[in-house]
């Protein structure tokens, strides 16, 4: 009854704490045990209830209004929502009883808070209770410019004086794909609204253009950012102009665009590409549309391949269908990822690598904070690992395997599905709480504990790990032709079937008399273009260059034949209405 008062429920309670039992109590504690409590117990009720409260829901949860195929908008701007709307957290309960919040940071041995339970406001993963962000002011702004648009190309200079963007891309607002009812995508830029950039564009507008936004070439610089924001195009790009951003920004501001971003975004938004302001491509309008088609893919129907025999003749295999699989994020691997298992995988080597691949130098740049964050990861991989502290129930029996390493200079995310939200959010708070640039070493945490959960939960059975240098080259030759190892398993449906692994797909060999059969003459086989909506395992795709390559191509090609269909319907349109006027 008392947490049901704490949570401003209107109900009669007995208040114990002035009752003769809770009196007498006391003073036996204090006259044999030399005891008296310091937390009364409404106060030590709201932190027991604050605490399971944050550890159930700790991020900004998905809205009543989700679909039945487990979509919900994350854009709601907490500025703009009276406070009755945001749902309640841990630290709101404190505040309602006077409670200061504690700090595992701070001297209090009994805190059992994480660090990094608070989000910048302007954060996806913010709460009710949210610190303010260099993005505060911007919300707005994004979202106008963002509304209608299917998919979002973006990209951030931030957190330094920039004098011009390198990179480069083609300007959209969604009009040109609209032309051929396709995605549309819209492409923004953040940049420090006081940096030499901006105001070397500013100065550029023509002096019709600034009277048609209620500026002229007379006003201060403040008033020219506050009217133009939003509408400056540059390099292809849509600015968006962030106050204070010109000196170095705090981990969490850093990377909020990159990793938490679907509050910035309006809710018409699906999909957002992030991409890194020194990626060496220039990307455009079309890189977003292909790549965001490929966060889901249909059935894979039964097919037939060819491989060799045990003794090396060439024969032919059926392989099993494959099912959908919806991934909540597209990435692209490590380039050179050591030849290890995840329970071996050399971290150091890794890091070394991984600051290599950003251009920097592995000696230099291999800072204190890298270091810690890589020997952090290898001690805890060790110690979930030991076999001394491990159950007796073979189910959890399962390695903490640190394997999935990415290039994150281009990051596609899914903004609609809750399972999504989670792993950004789960993302953004362990690399925040680390202040490195190497997001990669953090995103391979997250996945490897996630996939440990996973395991374990849906208890699946141990399986001996087949060394590299013992697969057949059939397997090989498996891994080739299906794109299952590209799809890592994060979360599924209750109720739904496990995702295979591409260790799992068995081929079955066609005896040789029935292989001239038509039933199994070799044929490419693409995934279904119809998408079931039924809720099932949502995926990481983690998608390598050769496949990109293979997939662009068939994307290519199928909107190549939309819109020549879009063309005939209309030239079909001009017919008939030329023909009803000549009827006239």
């Amino acid at each position: 009854k008392e947490i049901s008062k704490i949570m401003a429920k209107s109900k009669n309670v007995i208040d114990v704490e002035r009752s003769s039992a809770a009196r007498a109590a006391s003073l036996a504690s204090n006259d044999y045990l030399r005891w008296s409590a310091t937390t009364s117990l409404k106060d030590g009720a709201a932190k027991l209830l604050a605490w399971h409260l944050d550890r159930a829901l700790p991020y900004f949860p998905p809205d009543s209004s989700a679909s039945d195929e487990g979509e919900a908008d994350y854009s709601i701007d907490l500025s703009g929502q009276s406070t009755a709307s945001i749902p309640l957290d841990g630290e709101g309960i404190l505040k309602r009883r006077g409670i200061s919040s504690c700090s595992t940071a701070g001297d209090d041995p009994t805190c059992l808070r994480e660090g990094h339970t608070l989000y910048p406001c302007a954060s996806e993963c913010a709460t009710r209770s949210c610190t303010p962000s260099v993005f505060d002011g911007v919300i707005s702004i994004t979202q106008d410019a963002t509304e209608g648009c299917d998919v979002v190309l973006y990209t951030m200079s931030l957190g330094y004086d920039i004098e011009e963007m390198a990179l480069e891309t083609e300007f959209s607002d969604g009009e040109a794909q609209e032309e051929w009812k396709e995605s549309t995508v819209c492409t923004l830029a953040f940049v420090p609204s006081e940096s030499r950039l901006v105001k070397a564009v500013i100065d550029q507008v023509p002096p019709n253009s600034l009277e048609d936004r209620g500026v002229s070439q007379r006003s201060d610089h403040e008033t020219k950012v506050e009217h133009l924001n939003g509408y400056l195009a540059h390099q292809g790009w849509v600015l968006i102009l962030v106050d204070g951003a010109t000196e170095p920004l705090t981990a969490e501001d850093m990377f909020l665009v990159k990793l938490s971003p679907a509050r910035l975004f309006h809710s018409s938004v699906r999909k957002a590409m992030f991409v890194d302001e020194n990626f060496s491509h220039t990307p455009l309008p079309d890189d977003a549309q292909f790549l965001a088609s490929e966060t889901s893919r249909g059935v894979l129907k039964k097919r037939t391949i060819t491989g060799p025999d045990a003794k090396g003749k060439k024969t032919k295999y059926k392989l099993p269908e494959e099912p959908q699989r919806r991934a909540v994020l597209v990435v692209s691997p490590m380039r050179h990822i050591p030849d290890e298992d995840g329970h071996k995988m050399p971290l150091k080597e890794v890091t070394l690598s991984l600051i290599k691949e950003l251009g920097l130098d592995p000696e230099q740049d291999y800072s204190r904070d890298i270091r810690a964050q890589q020997e952090y990861y290898t001690r805890a991989r060790s110690l979930v690992n030991s076999m001394d502290l491990r159950s007796l129930d073979s189910f959890s029996r399962h390695r903490l395997e640190i394997k999935d390493f990415i290039r994150s200079r281009w990051i596609v995310h899914h903004l609609k599905l809750e399972e999504g939200h989670q792993l950004r959010c789960e993302w953004y708070k362990e690399h925040v709480r680390w202040n490195t640039h190497l997001d990669q070493m953090s995103f391979a945490y997250v996945m490897a504990k996630r996939e440990l959960v996973r395991k374990i939960i849906t208890r699946q059975e141990l399986t001996p790990a087949i060394p590299k240098e013992e697969l057949t080259l059939l397997q090989k030759i498996i891994q080739q032709v299906t794109d299952a190892s590209e799809w890592h398993p994060i979360i599924s449906a209750e109720g739904t079937t496990l995702p295979i692994h591409h260790s799992q797909i068995a081929p079955e060999a066609i005896p040789e008399n029935l292989q001239d059969l038509p039933d199994h003459q070799i044929s490419k086989v693409n995934p279904d273009a119809a998408f079931s909506d039924v809720r099932s395992t949502y995926y990481v795709r983690i998608m390598s260059d050769a496949r990109m390559l293979e997939s662009r191509k068939r994307w290519m090609k199928a909107r190549s034949n939309h819109r020549k269909f879009v063309k005939q319907m209309r030239r079909e349109a001009d017919q008939n209405r030329e023909d009803e006027t000549a009827n006239q």
